[in-house]
């Protein structure tokens, strides 16, 4: 005994330590936000997690940085570069400006020019060679710097006429020109007019664009303005050098004079026109046809501007290009993790998920589960373990069942070794009784029916008999008690003729009615009735025993099925009634049994209900023999 309620203890534990490590089987039925937390909780799930956010965070984080680092550096870079391209423009257009206003000095400090200009008094012939020596100071000029077109000097006085290196072309009058104005108006500052198709001095199309630098020439002794100079220059050098400037595909510079008109643009139709873009005094972004551009603005020695308009988009081309390849790490990345994490789930996951739900099995109650995963990992030992306690219990089960078989089977037994003697006292007391009477005819009887009764009460076919034959050797022991009451009992039987051939446990209901006969019909002087009623309800049978006798006082029903209500005074008169309500429950479970009415006009109502399933398919291994 000691070694079973060790046995029992350890699967008592068992079974607690199953029922807690599968809490979660049971939350599963609470709904789809459930199913999806305790999914959260799947091994599987954290281990993809796992690999999955370990490989990819630390990409995407360095990735992030990275190209955040490099696309910073690369936009800086560029922009120094494209700063230091309208910077070395700049340079370049200084010189070539400068060149032109150092020609421009030249004329303004020959003492030829001046010479002609301002003596009134000199004779035609020294004028003419002075005006011979002025031209060749101009070719010289020209010769030097090929890009100048030409070079004129007008006397304001109009007395002179015009000094000009091309002696074979009219010029045209132009004292009351613009330009010509504009010059008179600068008091002697350098004027730059920007690049036109039309000569400045000739009023003619030149068929390529020119530009011109004008000066006043003062007098030496006066101050007074004398004449005016007008360099007209080519502008394709210049164009040209300037069309090579460009930034990315969109990209452009352009050149304003101090006027904000353009003096150069890659589109030749805006020259001269006003610019609708304000000149910066630094780098600005500035919004150009919904694209974000990068405005490089630097001014020139002559009051000029030179401003680059770099496109963001394509001052960015290569940060993006960087992003781009980026992205492409972080997405094999994250291909690498979603591979690595499917591998793991299937190395270490899977195994442990298919244990989970073999225990989960084997707690519902299938014992024959067997881990397939026995290899020499952690795992592998761990499924050779669950193996080897399923056997375990098992076989531990097997053996609690076979105790609790037998115990059944015990208990049975001496249930009806106490009905049976309690059944033979009463009767050997009544044939007794008729012994002393003296009515040897009545105990003859009574004692063939007794041998009849013990017969048929044996055993010898197992524990159940037909309902039919339990119901005839109750109509013999009725015999035997109306020898002893002088046939003042009636038994009223009301079975359906199929419901005979129902398997019910022997002597069950002689211990029902020989307590009516003792303990209701007995104290009676009238004649006294037993009616047996025997009814079916879908798979329950029930058979009510009803007697006329002086019924039960109600405080004594409630005691006369239980264990703990003292009935020794009483010897064995309650007996066989709690043995068969034990009997019914030990074969057909705890909802049949026997219950016990009594109605205040008296009489009593013993109702045994019972499954028409035979008792022995309740019991795991039938008592018999």
């Amino acid at each position: 005994m000691k070694v079973q309620k060790e046995e029992e203890r350890s699967l008592n534990s068992y079974v607690s330590a199953i029922a807690k490590g599968s809490q979660f089987s049971f939350y599963e039925t609470e709904g789809a936000c459930m199913r999806g937390y305790h999914r959260l909780h799947s091994i599987v799930i954290q281990l993809f997690l796992f690999f999955f956010i370990g490989t990819t965070l630390p990409v995407l984080i360095m990735g992030f940085l990275s190209y955040h680092k490099s696309a910073s550096i690369v936009e800086e870079q560029v922009s120094k570069v494209a700063s230091l391209t309208i910077t070395q423009v700049s340079d370049k257009l200084n010189m070539f400006f400068k060149k032109l206003d150092d020609s421009s000095m030249m004329v303004l400090n020959s003492k030829v020019v001046h010479g002609i200009l301002e003596d009134q008094d000199i004779s035609k012939y020294d004028l003419t060679l002075k005006v011979k020596e002025g031209k060749d100071l101009l070719t010289s000029i020209m010769i030097n710097s090929p890009e100048i077109l030409d070079v004129y000097v007008f006397d304001v006085q109009r007395n002179n006429s015009v000094l000009s290196a091309d002696s074979l072309m009219s010029i045209p009058d132009q004292w009351d020109s613009p330009w010509y104005r504009a010059i008179l108006e600068a008091n002697g500052q350098a004027v730059w007019f920007g690049l036109s198709d039309t000569s400045y001095l000739k009023q003619t199309g030149m068929g390529f664009p020119v530009f011109g630098l004008g000066r006043a020439i003062r007098s030496w002794d006066t101050g007074e303005i004398v004449g005016v100079m007008f360099i007209e220059i080519m502008g394709d050098v210049l164009i040209d050098e300037l069309n090579h400037v460009q930034f990315g595909n969109t990209g452009y510079m352009y050149v304003a004079n101090d006027e904000n008109r353009y003096f150069y643009h890659p589109d030749p139709s805006m020259y001269g026109k006003p610019s609708k873009i304000k000149l910066p005094s630094g780098l600005t972004e500035y919004n150009l046809n919904n694209n974000k551009t990068l405005m490089i603005p630097s001014r020139l020695n002559n009051g000029w501007h030179v401003v680059g308009m770099v496109p963001l988009k394509e001052l960015t081309a290569d940060s993006a290009s960087i992003r781009s390849f980026t992205v492409w790490i972080v997405f094999g990345s994250i291909l690498a993790a979603i591979g690595i994490g499917y591998f793991m789930t299937r190395r270490i996951g899977n195994p442990l998920v298919h244990l989970s739900r073999l225990m989960r099995r084997s707690e519902a109650g299938d014992l024959s589960v067997r881990s397939k995963n026995v290899g020499p990992s952690e795992i592998g030992q761990l499924g050779r373990s669950f193996n080897k306690m399923i056997e375990q219990i098992d076989l531990l089960i097997r053996r609690i069942a076979a105790e609790e078989s037998e115990k059944k089977k015990a208990e049975i037994r001496a249930l009806r070794y106490q009905i049976n003697p309690h059944f033979l006292y009463n009767t050997l007391n009544s044939i007794r009784w008729m012994a002393k009477l003296n009515r040897t005819n009545d105990v003859d009887r009574s004692v063939t029916a007794l041998v009849q009764l013990l017969e048929g009460s044996l055993e010898r076919n197992g524990v159940f008999i037909r309902l039919g034959d339990e119901l005839e050797l109750l109509r013999k022991y009725m015999i035997i008690q109306n020898y002893r009451y002088d046939h003042q009992i009636e038994l009223r039987i009301e079975c359906p003729e199929p419901m005979e051939d129902l398997y019910v446990p022997r002597m069950l209901l002689q211990p029902i009615v020989e307590n009516a006969i003792f303990h209701g019909i007995a104290p009676l002087d009238d004649p006294g009735v037993i009616t047996i009623r025997i009814t079916s309800h879908q798979q329950d049978v029930m058979v009510r025993i009803e007697d006329n006798g002086i019924g039960i006082k109600p405080e004594r029903i409630a005691g006369l099925l239980s264990y703990e209500q003292d009935h020794s005074k009483q010897g064995m008169t309650h007996i066989g009634l709690r043995h068969v309500h034990q009997t019914v429950q030990l074969y057909y479970g705890s909802r049949y049994g026997v219950w016990v009415e009594s109605p205040e006009g008296g009489g009593t109502r013993v109702t045994i209900t019972f499954a028409r399933q035979r008792g022995d398919d309740y019991v795991q291994s039938a008592a018999r023999g």
